[in-house]
């Protein structure tokens, strides 16, 4: 099916959530129509369009614009609307336990850390959004799978493409001393900065990856093509190097593990061994081609402060090294610490979700993490080649950024998104099997 055609069908959808948005940013109260229309939704078993308006949810929320700011306050609302909908409809009709049973030994430790949390009822507050994340989003996916097929994959796809073409138009034809629209120069489009947009790139190119390895192609002979090098050309002017790395990453491992999953593997090791060395080599290349600029190199030593917040992390982290101090604390110890971090060259997070989660969970909670991810990385490999590659290519986002350990961004849901793609023949597959024992049982 042409793009042309997966745009038309949903055009109607498009245009009402437009209206929403425009007609909210007048009138902020009137956001909260979406609430009720979520319960709807949920029970006519619309999933597709429950995920479209959920990811608008979560991208306009990440966003600078001033008049764009009721999002942030009404995107913890809808998504409880999300999980009051869900448990409402648990009543009428059995759903896949989906990705959540992998997470939940990380998330009864998880619960355990808010004990010793400074802030103990904000940090129940991120836990809980955290697992309804995780729970929701894997779900409604694998239902919209089951009840439309792969269509509704593709004009997921579809409308995450149309988000960074618009993110492009306002970057560079919508003026670009916009703050909606870059900064310093850089692209960053629909969303708050540049790397937000960076990270959006990479969750997209890997679900674009899943979705044509799992389901098969759509949209045009070279519409895969022409869409790696939009998600290249794009990142490129968001500046974002750790997107750059990660983007380079996921396609070179993706031609590795098809000619060989072991040479992939021994690749990912080797990669990550000399990954200094590699580094520069790579930053020597792109200085050559005259990319400088644009991916900020000649700053490429000072990190951007990361390094000065990964040390101080990684002092506070002795403190609670096997037992966290509960969801919330990384962002509770950076404001505590604010002037410090300013003084030496740093202001914002923590920018690594793994020692974000060592701080708030505990060695024992990043172990479960870790466990969780490579358990279902470990499934879906059995189905599709793509999904190491995937594993790396996030993982190295996730080693620049601390999008990993946040629920309510658009970044972790288009990633349970992509595992529930590479995963969903696995549990489509046992609840047939299950349905037909079922059947022959009622029969006898």
């Amino acid at each position: 099916m042409r793009v042309i055609d997966l745009i038309r069908t949903d055009l109607g959808l498009y245009a009402l959530l437009i209206i929403w948005v425009f007609v909210s940013s007048i009138l902020a109260p009137f956001a909260y129509i979406l609430i009720p229309a979520v319960f709807i939704l949920v029970h006519r078993e619309k999933y597709f369009e429950v995920i479209i308006t959920l990811l608008l949810v979560l991208i306009l929320s990440d966003s600078s614009s001033l008049n764009l700011i009721w999002v942030k306050s009404f995107k913890t609302i809808f998504v409880l609307a999300m999980g009051i909908a869900y448990l409402i409809k648990l009543n009428e009709k059995r759903f896949s336990v989906g990705l959540v049973k992998y997470l939940v030994p990380f998330f009864i430790v998880s619960l355990i850390c808010i004990i010793y949390s400074p802030i103990p009822l904000e940090s129940l507050q991120k836990t809980l959004s955290y697992f309804l994340i995780f729970l929701i989003v894997p779900v409604i996916t694998l239902e919209a799978i089951k009840n439309e097929g792969r269509q509704v994959l593709f004009r997921i796809v579809t409308f995450i493409l149309l988000i960074l073409l618009i993110s492009y138009v306002i970057g560079f034809y919508g003026g670009i001393n916009l703050d909606v629209a870059a900064n310093k120069g850089r692209l960053s489009g629909l969303f708050g900065n540049p790397n937000g947009l960076g990270i959006f790139i990479v969750n997209f190119s890997c679900l674009l990856v899943a979705v044509r390895s799992v389901y098969g192609k759509f949209g045009g002979r070279y519409l895969y093509v022409l869409s790696v090098i939009f998600a290249f050309y794009l990142t490129i002017k968001t500046g974002s190097r750790g997107a750059i790395m990660a983007l380079a990453a996921l396609f070179m491992c993706l031609a590795l593990f098809k000619y060989s999953s072991w040479l992939g593997l021994l690749f990912t090791i080797f990669f990550i061994s000399l990954y200094e060395y590699i580094a520069e080599i790579i930053i020597e290349i792109l200085f050559a081609i005259g990319l400088q600029e644009e991916l900020r190199l000649d700053t490429i030593e000072e990190g951007s402060g990361r390094l000065i917040v990964w040390a101080f992390a990684w002092e506070n982290i002795q403190d609670s090294f096997y037992v966290g101090k509960g969801f919330g604390y990384d962002r509770y110890l950076t404001r505590a610490n604010y002037i410090l971090l300013s003084r030496k060259g740093h202001e914002g997070g923590v920018h690594n979700s793994y020692l974000m989660i060592w701080l708030n969970t505990g060695l024992i909670g990043l172990l479960a993490w870790l466990r969780a991810l490579f358990l279902i990385i470990i499934a879906s490999a059995k189905i599709t080649r793509v999904a190491w590659p995937i594993l790396i290519a996030i993982f190295l986002s996730a080693f620049f950024e601390g999008w990993l350990v946040a629920s309510l961004n658009p970044y972790t849901s288009v990633f349970l998104v992509t595992l529930t793609v590479m995963i969903s023949p696995k549990f489509i597959g046992a609840e047939e099997s299950e349905l037909k024992v079922e059947k022959q049982l009622v029969e006898e």
